[in-house]
């Protein structure tokens, strides 16, 4: 079983966590789409700080002996998660950017030709 302590204090960062992301949302530093990943993990972590027991019972579920390990998968599972809507964002700008570059392109060269043919 978990000592209080560390249970209330898991209770407490958890919380203040997700009150964190939740102005971060507010205050459009962070967008929702990109925040529910963090959101979720933040909700785990409350689940299990609250109710101890369902970290044991996700461990048998899953065949892991320890709790501790289950916590460890969970993580990782999450920090993958979070990398894989990144990589997909950042691919999605990169290709905006590109896009954006050859009409910027196009737009100068034609504006250039007709500089040329209003100097004639």
């Amino acid at each position: 079983m978990m000592n209080t302590r560390l249970q209330s204090t898991m209770i407490a960062a958890s919380f203040i966590f997700l009150v964190y992301m939740m102005i971060m949302i507010r205050n459009k530093r962070v967008e929702l789409k990109y925040a529910l990943a963090w959101l979720f993990a933040g909700i785990f972590l409350l689940a299990f700080a609250v109710f101890p027991g369902l970290l044991g019972t996700a461990s048998a579920l899953l065949n892991i002996a320890e709790p501790v390990n289950t916590i460890f998968l969970l993580v990782i599972f999450f920090l993958m998660l979070i990398l894989f809507s990144l990589t997909a964002a950042l691919s999605r700008s990169s290709s905006r950017i590109r896009k954006l570059i050859q009409e910027v392109g196009i737009i100068k060269l034609e504006l250039e030709k007709l500089r040329r043919n209003t100097s004639k």
